[in-house]
């Protein structure tokens, strides 16, 4: 097993860009990883193991036509360099089949970048006593990973990057004999017993309340405390018809009320793409590099967009090393100055909302999203617990709930990773406080 992908990277591509020919030019893509997980179910290891992969992907132009393409590396030179060959000339025999694109953007950046953030992780022998010791008596399920993550690029035009991070994350949700769960996860670079140790004993506190007698609410507006947790199901909006350039200009974007000036989100609302928080690297695939930390929303309007080489390029603007498909990265939304341990207070009566669901958007250009109340949601009057809420749908316009109804915005953040796994360890993640907001609509 090794710590250092990086050379392998370089050799890989060295390759691609060594095998082009004249009049094409091409970016390189490369992720690797190495993993140790460990999946649980009832406080019991149902698996683990480690996992090590690394793939690339190519971009290939020639003139006004462009072909992708992935592959899975062997780690086997000889191998994977017959593989590189193979697809690129699949991709040359491809490549005169297709339309001409009048807004494709070769990437001209040549700039480089080697970004490393250590962790401090549990050694890998001593992951299933950490993890679960603190859980005992718990019916505790779901996923523990942590290890290495890297991503590159590099490009025709000279540009090469590197980022590495090292994190971990317990995915997990308890479980009581009467259906109800608390969801919950502890993440981060630097793995503290005492912390940890810390969101257990909370986790036990929240089963205490899921054991308190059900309480059916009817439909209406509920002041509601809305954790870092939930809140950051609302973050996927940020990107889905969101801040992109792209879909501003052409009316697809759910913020084009704020844009104009039409709508506004409370001064006490702000968020950037930060790339310092170590979870993200701030290149694109393309190896265009992004501003470190980029201000999106200031006091409740939009500072900047995210904006692609492509709607650069179709729109006479400057790209700012955005992806494609211009999602905000890294998202930090501004801490404020409610301590969160006066939250309950803070709330007085109404919803303590720790895990949303099933989010979509029930109307975009009034920016307005739809969900459902999940896990540990409780009723509290005059700041105490009363116990917990039988599941609500909730239905809300952003400009109300990060607008006019936010109240109070938690002085804690707290960092949240991305914990999918699909075909490899995703890398992001944000770092996000608790709202609270004085009248959240309830339709069922």
């Amino acid at each position: 097993m090794t710590n250092d992908f990086k050379p392998h990277f370089e050799v890989v591509s060295n390759r691609v860009l060594g095998e082009l020919l004249p009049g094409e030019q091409a970016a390189i893509s490369y992720t690797a990883e190495r993993t140790a997980f460990m999946r649980f179910n009832n406080g019991k290891i149902r698996q683990s193991g480690t996992v090590e992969q690394a793939d690339v992907g190519v971009k290939l132009w020639k003139g006004a036509k462009s072909w992708m393409f992935q592959l899975g590396l062997s780690g086997d030179r000889a191998r994977d360099d017959e593989l590189i060959a193979q697809t690129l000339g699949q991709a040359r025999a491809m490549m005169p089949l297709l339309p001409d694109d009048p807004y494709q953007a070769v990437p001209e950046a040549a700039e480089s970048s080697d970004a490393r953030y250590a962790g401090s992780l549990i050694p890998e022998s001593e992951i299933p006593a950490r993890v679960l010791g603190p859980t005992a008596g718990l019916d505790f399920t779901g996923l523990y990973t942590q290890g290495l993550v890297c991503r590159a690029a590099a490009n025709s035009a000279g540009a090469q990057h590197w980022f590495q991070t090292e994190t971990f994350i317990v995915d997990y949700s308890t479980w009581l004999p009467n259906g109800r769960a608390v969801k919950s996860s502890y993440a981060g670079r630097e793995w503290s017993d005492e912390e940890y140790a810390a969101r257990i004993a909370t986790t036990r506190l929240s089963l205490e309340n899921l054991d308190k007698q059900e309480i059916a609410l009817s439909p209406g507006k509920y002041r509601a405390f809305i954790t870092a947790d939930a809140l950051n199901e609302v973050v996927t909006f940020f990107s889905w018809n969101g801040f992109g350039e792209r879909g501003l200009r052409q009316g697809e974007s759910a913020y084009i009320a704020l844009r104009e000036g039409r709508e506004t989100m409370s001064p006490r609302f702000g968020f950037s793409q930060d790339f310092s928080l170590g979870v993200q690297p701030a290149f694109n695939d393309d190896g265009e590099l992004a501003p470190e930390r980029l201000v999106i929303v200031a006091g409740g309007k939009i500072e900047n967009t995210i904006v692609s080489s492509r709607t650069a390029k179709q729109y006479g603007i400057t790209a700012n090393g955005a992806e494609e498909g211009e999602d905000v990265r890294s998202v930090s939304i501004d801490g404020g100055d409610l301590p969160e341990a006066n939250a309950l207070r803070a709330l007085g009566t109404g919803i303590y909302v720790s895990n949303f669901h099933y989010l979509n958007w029930s109307d975009v250009q009034a920016a307005r999203i739809t969900g459902m109340t999940r896990f540990a949601c409780l009723w509290v009057e005059d700041g105490k617990i009363v116990g917990p809420i039988k599941d609500l749908r909730w239905d809300e316009s952003l400009y109300n709930m990060l607008g006019a109804k936010l109240e109070a915005v938690t002085k804690e953040r707290h960092l949240l990773v991305e914990s999918s796994t699909y075909e490899h360890r995703q890398v992001g993640g944000s770092y996000l406080p608790g709202i609270l907001v004085d009248g959240l609509s309830f339709t069922l």
